[in-house]
């Protein structure tokens, strides 16, 4: 007898639990989404995108969200859209049971800014993806202008790496983006060049924040054995001449750093 209890109790909690669920997930699909919830979770640092960006995009177009049952709300669809975005890295978007759609924004990350001679102005970020320039904007990042030949590409997605140069030319915002990683992951250095100039020969003069003499590097190679000389004068040279007291640092020759004093 109490056997038969037993399995009765089980099967009729079972059944409770079953038709408890499904009138959950009933109520669930047929509630309306009621509200949009927006983060963008390194606005602190980068400045690409708002939240009225992302609300426009997802709940304005033909995601429009508000109104529409939970259920036919399609996340994969908006992180797919958002991720159509050239300032976003990621896209996360999920749905909670009070009817609200968040969506969660990291943006890429400036490390570059290039300026090219026909005055067009992009982005590149820490893996070389390109960012058009928005005057909506500004992000303090090292600065590449002068004679660089390479336009703004049009196409959304592009990598610097995708960028075909005729045989026997350089790839001149290849080497800036290579020399700004460089910089980039250089704690002392970062903190030291602010912008580089290509002059008519190709060459890279840069820009320090201390002193106000220009540093010809020459050409984007041989990054760190330039560095280290440069380095080296900094520390056991300018330590003890003074900063200001040459024009000129020019590095492009191999072995040997070459020093214009000021006039």
């Amino acid at each position: 007898m109490k056997r038969t209890l037993d399995i009765l109790f089980w099967t009729g909690l079972a059944a409770y639990y079953v038709a408890t669920m499904s009138y959950v997930a009933d109520y669930r699909s047929e509630k309306p989404c009621t509200s949009v919830k927006v983060d963008i979770l390194d606005s602190n640092r980068i400045h690409f995108i708002t939240e009225d960006d992302i609300l426009r995009i997802v709940d304005v177009s033909r995601i429009k969200l508000r109104g529409k049952t939970m259920d036919s709300i399609n996340t994969a669809d908006i992180e797919t859209r958002l991720m159509q975005v050239q300032p976003v890295h990621c896209a996360e978007a999920y749905k909670t049971s009070d009817g609200t759609v968040h969506v969660e924004i990291k943006q890429r990350i400036p490390l570059l800014r290039i300026i090219n001679r026909f005055g067009e102005s992009y982005y590149i970020d820490e893996t070389g993806y390109v960012i058009k320039h928005n005057h909506r904007y500004n992000v303090h990042v090292l600065v590449a202008n002068g004679h660089i030949e390479q336009r703004s590409p049009a196409q959304k997605g592009f990598y610097v790496q995708d960028i075909r140069i005729p045989e026997g030319k350089r790839n001149i915002v290849r080497e800036l983006f290579d020399l700004a990683v460089w910089i980039g992951n250089n704690r002392f250095w970062n903190a030291q060049i602010q912008q580089i100039y290509v002059n008519t020969d190709g060459d890279f003069e840069m820009i320090p924040r201390v002193g106000s003499q220009v540093i010809i590097f020459g050409k984007g190679d041989h990054i760190r054995e330039k560095f280290d000389k440069l380095e080296a004068l900094y520390r056991n040279g300018f330590n003890v001449t003074g900063w200001n007291k040459y024009d000129i640092i020019n590095l492009k020759y191999d072995g040997q750093i070459v020093c214009t004093k000021r006039d």
